[in-house]
């Protein structure tokens, strides 16, 4: 059937063969060409099964060069953005909700407040703490006047023995011993008194550090009535409103019911599953390319981490990305196709990958010789870039491969070639 009926002679027509329209008629992409080829071989052949059109010249095939290029191979693998970290905030007593502050879609610090706790008994044990430890430094403060006055009365009585002792040594007899014994037995107890003042004032010292122990205690336990950002982040689900009554978090997970939820954003982490056969490709730091369709977005990135080990159940390892989002552009659950060099080939020989039959068990080419004929070769492939064969073996640059149609050639068959570009860009424009 003619691609142009319009257009076509009618004799011509009649006989199997049309004329197509001039060369500025339209101008046609590479796979328009070798469609418009096919469809040519097919249906301009005669109904003989013979090699030739029925104006007895060879059928056309479509053709390129074998050339030396640049190769790279890669694999795409679906991945997933997902929080740097992310938390159920639970109130660490248990309380009614007094305020919150923030809600879904609000931007936090780290440390901001994000809500606040009614608990009557925490500011009660507060206070109680509060003067236990007042007490306690009253205590210290008559203990350390009591060991004052001690001192004072130990030192007077113990100078008053040293005087007598002196004397009774200097002058016998001048001092009853009498006395010199009653001014040695007080001094002897008012230096029992003062030790025994002193050691209240260590165990008064401790009451105090006990109860400012237990001050400190209760001041956290009430601080704990504020409920904090972990960490800086946005607010993803907000669990708790104004009044309701919110459970100890170290509860049991039925029972314990979060305030809010917070997100980091930046950075994001990016989590893809790579195969087990890729699994020794996979470095820190190994160079990929990100692509985000929702954002029609592209951007180098390095593998940040990875597990170290295949699933047994997917035989897949999986690996993550670290991805600055300043400007929060991206979102969690945002979807992305990381791409993975496999190999790279500099100037080596290829050929489209439209010239491989692959079907049997052996990659086949049909090459065209100069001579036109048609012969069949079993190249020996590398690398498979997403257009092009590393070819290794089995073919000469600049020798011709049939490139569409290879049902409608034979080895053998003489042919004309019409050679197609798979590097320039396909043509614009109309008639």
């Amino acid at each position: 059937m003619c691609p142009h009926p319009s257009q076509c002679n009618k004799t011509s027509a009649s006989r199997g063969t049309c004329t197509p329209p001039g060369p500025g008629y339209l101008k046609l992409s590479f796979h328009s060409i070798v469609f418009l080829l096919l469809v040519s071989a097919a249906g301009c052949s005669d109904h003989t099964g013979s090699h030739k059109n029925a104006a007895g010249m060879p059928n056309v095939a479509a053709v390129t060069p074998v050339v030396r290029t640049d190769l790279v191979s890669t694999l795409n693998i679906a991945s997933e953005f997902e929080p740097y970290q992310q938390v159920d905030v639970h109130a660490k007593v248990a309380g009614y909700v007094k305020r919150i502050d923030v809600d879904i879609g609000d931007a936090v610090k780290e440390g901001q407040v994000l809500a606040v706790l009614e608990v009557p008994e925490l500011e009660e044990d507060l206070a109680r703490a509060h003067a236990a430890v007042l007490r306690a430094r009253e205590r210290i403060r008559l203990v350390s006047s009591n060991i004052r006055r001690a001192e004072a009365i130990a030192r007077q009585a113990a100078l008053t023995y040293q005087r007598m002792y002196s004397v009774n040594q200097t002058t016998p007899n001048l001092v009853a011993q009498q006395e010199v014994d009653l001014a040695q037995s007080q001094a002897d107890a008012t230096a029992a008194e003062l030790s025994s003042r002193e050691a209240a004032a260590l165990v008064a010292e401790q009451e105090l550090a006990e109860a400012q122990a237990e001050e400190l205690k209760a001041r956290t336990l009430a601080d704990y009535a504020t409920i904090r950002a972990p960490f800086a982040g946005i607010v993803t689900k907000r669990y708790a409103d104004t009044g309701a009554m919110v459970p100890q978090g170290i509860q049991s997970s039925q029972q314990a019911m979060p305030v809010v939820r917070i997100t980091q954003v930046d950075p994001l982490r990016l989590s893809f599953p790579v195969p087990e056969s890729l699994v020794p490709l996979v470095h820190p730091d190994t160079p990929v390319t990100v692509h985000v369709p929702s954002l029609n977005r592209t951007f180098e990135g390095k593998i940040w981490r990875f597990t170290g080990k295949a699933s047994d159940v997917t035989r897949t390892m999986e690996t993550q990305l670290l991805v600055p989002n300043p400007r929060f552009e991206l979102k969690p659950g945002m979807l992305a196709s990381v791409e993975f060099v496999l190999a790279r080939r500099d100037r080596s020989l290829a050929i489209p990958v439209e010239a491989v039959d692959e079907d049997g068990k052996e990659s086949t080419v049909l090459v065209v010789g100069p001579d036109g004929k048609v012969e069949e070769r079993k190249p020996k492939l590398g690398i498979r870039s997403p257009d092009r064969y590393e070819v290794i073996s089995g073919l000469e640059e600049n020798e011709l491969v049939i490139v569409a149609g290879r049902s409608a050639f034979l080895p053998g068959q003489t042919v004309q070639t019409r050679t197609v570009s798979f590097d320039d860009p396909p043509a614009e424009g109309g008639h």
